[in-house]
């Protein structure tokens, strides 16, 4: 137990989230408290931290099973009660919230119930079984420096992702937005003229090619403009509408997302004051439900890209500049603030 099943299950999910370097596997409690440290104390942000972050994470279990295989038996039960008994908490934590996947062996790993009953038995195994006082294979000192060095290497070694190439569906970028047909005109009175559409520089064009994943900080993009976050140019071509002209609202969505599904039926249904475009995010996994914003724009970012970041997300956007930000659906107050943003 402590020298091959325990050491070999830790080093095995190591490996696994070394080779897909995905940032959205990390659990959401671990991503909480990161979250906190880094950007709350720190004012690091999260594109920054993340892969520094989940390198790290790596090298610790890669570390810890070199030594639970190589140090003294008694070191070696204790690490992997330890790291056993926080992996069970995770898990738990993520069975509570009704996660589906924990990211322990990947993307396609098995389910948090299935994670924690492992996890759960190998546990109950090394409490259970005492080691012999038999020495460790090499003296402690070496061993905790060579795991130390080893779990580094491996895990800040392997290169980023590549980036992803994208296509530009669009020559001109941006559709344009319908506009109100004129008023006919009336024997003896004066014809009304539509109010001028505000000038607006045109929409960027798409990158040729994207950075493997995108974490951003939504809250932060209150006051700048919505054309210079580098995650707006990734949205698929022809845009709905031009957001560089009038107030419109932005809905980041996924299709399995209940929380998008709720927010959208009970402030974008039925007939809509200001345009609103949904932004799907290409990732989802469970049961898709219908978009009940019949009137929305429909746009998507593209598939083959990390999204780091729970939705919804609702923006409103005024002549081209963020002045809403909403990233917590279940708050109505917080809703109804963006909305009347200006």
């Amino acid at each position: 137990m402590c020298r091959a099943v325990v050491p070999g299950w830790i080093l095995a999910g190591a490996l696994f989230k070394l080779w897909e370097r995905n940032p959205q596997l990390l659990p959401k409690p671990v991503t909480d408290v990161t979250d906190f440290v880094f950007v709350t104390m720190a004012g690091i942000p999260r594109e920054r931290y993340l892969d520094p972050a989940m390198r790290g994470m790596v090298a610790v279990e890669v570390a810890a099973a070199l030594l639970m295989a190589f140090g003294p038996a008694r070191l070696s039960r204790a690490i992997g009660i330890a790291m056993l008994a926080l992996f069970c908490t995770i898990l738990l934590v993520l069975i509570a919230s009704g996660a589906a996947s924990c990211g322990c062996f990947g993307n396609s790993g098995p389910s948090p119930g299935w994670m924690l009953a492992i996890d759960g038995a190998l546990l109950a195994g090394l409490v259970a079984l005492r080691p012999s006082h038999a020495a460790g294979r090499f003296r402690t000192g070496a061993v905790v420096t060579a795991a130390a060095i080893v779990g580094g290497a491996l895990a800040f070694a392997v290169p980023a992702r590549e980036g992803v190439k994208l296509e530009d569906t669009s020559a001109a970028g941006t559709a344009p937005m319908a506009t109100p047909p004129a008023p006919t005109p009336d024997a003896g009175h004066a014809t009304a003229q539509p109010a001028p559409e505000p000038s607006s520089a045109p929409w960027p064009p798409m990158p040729a090619t994207a950075k493997p994943w995108y974490a951003p900080e939504f809250p932060d993009w209150r006051g700048k403009r919505l054309d210079a976050q580098e995650l707006m140019l990734l949205i698929s071509r022809p845009l709905p509408a031009n957001l560089n002209a009038g107030r419109h609202h932005i809905v980041f969505m996924r299709e399995d997302c209940e929380h998008c599904h709720a927010l959208l039926t009970k402030y974008f249904s039925g007939p809509l004051p200001t345009p609103t475009m949904t932004v799907a995010i290409p990732d989802a996994t469970g049961e898709l439900l219908e978009n009940p914003c019949t009137e929305c724009g429909k746009a998507q970012f593209p598939a083959g890209i990390t999204y780091v970041f729970s939705t919804p997300v609702l923006l409103t956007i005024q002549d081209g500049v963020v002045v809403g930000v909403c990233t917590d659906s279940e708050n109505p107050d917080a809703v109804r603030e963006a909305l009347n943003a200006r």
